[in-house]
């Protein structure tokens, strides 16, 4: 393959990567902030409405907020997180610690409050992929031995 086709086909699967990576931030920040983060602080009384909280209190007009602050940050932090991780990784061995980072983040930060929440979920993210970028280095050299 000559250079021009090989830098042709590198700079599509770049592109690609950055566009599937922003798209499945925007939805799986979304659905992480909907479903876990503001639910999980409203049921514990901390979701940031004006005084209507109590333990159990849930609304399930806190769920749209959670999909536009977790559809925003996923723009930003998908494409970072691919950059750094995700293109070493894979999509498909990435998803689930991903989540399940943000999740557990996210579920931490809620006890103090949704702004808390949104850093917490934003760091669980990045050090589930960290973690699983180690696990799959760690892996690959024990293998090559």
């Amino acid at each position: 393959m000559n250079r021009k086709n090989r830098f042709l086909k590198d700079t599509s699967e770049a592109i690609g990567g950055v566009l599937l990576s922003l798209l499945m931030g925007i939805v799986g920040g979304g659905l992480c902030g909907a479903a876990t983060i503001l639910v999980f602080g409203g049921l514990i009384g901390r979701s940031g409405t004006i005084g209507t909280e109590y333990f159990g209190y849930w609304n399930v007009d806190v769920i749209w907020l959670g999909l536009l602050y977790g559809g925003f940050f996923g723009a930003f932090v998908g494409p970072i997180a691919y950059a750094l991780w995700v293109r070493k990784i894979g999509f498909q061995k990435s998803i689930l610690p991903a989540f399940l980072g943000t999740v557990v983040g996210g579920f931490v930060g809620a006890v103090v409050g949704p702004p808390v929440a949104v850093l917490t979920g934003i760091c669980g993210f990045f050090l589930s992929l960290v973690w699983t970028r180690m696990k799959l280095a760690k892996a690959s050299v024990s293998e090559n031995q």
